[in-house]
């Protein structure tokens, strides 16, 4: 099996990034390899994570948090952090890119340079109305428990220039609770999103996820050759290690 050279996008806490490290140090991810950690803040929790895992660290000055004289300025300062993370994925060899709370929006050029191969999480199941710019963190939970719904989750799509609104390859569904808070809401959402992201790559390095001809829907085969059944099963190894998860997916 040739293997995937996967860079990994973070900013804060590194939380996915963890998770899919770990399912790769546990062999649950096959034909799979974490090239490097690209970070736009330094010194992040994130960053520090990698460093204790030995996985290349990129730091790059971002755009997030910074002023500038007009959004010309900005959008060229973006599109050239977008040029330096293309210049050294290139020298990695990297073949895809999961942004695993990124907080800095991708230019044309990154996606540009690998269509349908930037994989992104969002905290929410319904990402119409709960996704979008500035949609990031509790804000997403305060708003979804303050429309009223019943449920929230994760999504895992594809990113595009449209926010949030790439072809989604896996969802998962979380309940709320009477007196549920963001910070409650996070805590179940986060542990779906450590199950959820580390499958959803493995579907598409096992070619597994087909766009179709409109470039805004997914055709994922999760159960040709028992493969949903074989991948929960392995993933019993990343539960049985983090007690906290209940609900293994």
């Amino acid at each position: 099996m040739t293997t995937c050279k996967l860079a990994v996008f973070a900013s804060g806490r590194g939380t996915d990034f963890q998770a899919i490290v770990d399912h790769e140090k546990l062999g649950i991810l096959k034909g799979v390899e974490v090239a490097a950690l690209i970070s736009n803040h330094f010194g992040s929790m994130a960053v520090q994570r990698a460093e204790r895992e030995g996985i290349p660290v990129i730091e790059i000055e971002g755009v997030t948090g910074k002023s500038f004289s007009s959004s010309v300025e900005r959008e060229q300062a973006r599109i050239s952090f977008d040029e330096e993370c293309i210049r050294r994925l290139g020298h990695l060899k990297v073949d895809l890119i999961a942004l695993a709370g990124f907080d800095q929006l991708l230019s044309n050029v990154m996606l540009e340079r690998f269509p349908y191969r930037i994989l992104n999480i969002h905290p929410a199941y319904d990402l119409v109305k709960f996704g979008g710019r500035n949609m990031v963190g509790n804000r997403v939970h305060l708003a979804v428990i303050k429309s009223g719904v019943k449920y929230s989750g994760c999504t895992v799509h594809f990113a595009t220039a449209i926010i949030d609104l790439g072809p989604p390859i896996l969802k998962q569904r979380v309940p709320i609770d009477a007196g549920e808070t963001p910070d409650s809401l996070e805590r179940k959402i986060l542990s779906c999103e450590h199950l959820l992201y580390p499958k959803a790559i493995q579907l598409v390095v096992d070619r597994r996820v087909k766009i179709d001809d409109s470039g805004r829907r997914c055709f994922v085969d999760l159960f040709s050759d028992n493969w949903d059944i074989d991948w929960s099963e392995r993933q019993q190894a990343y539960v049985r290690a983090n007690p906290e998860i209940k609900e293994p997916l």
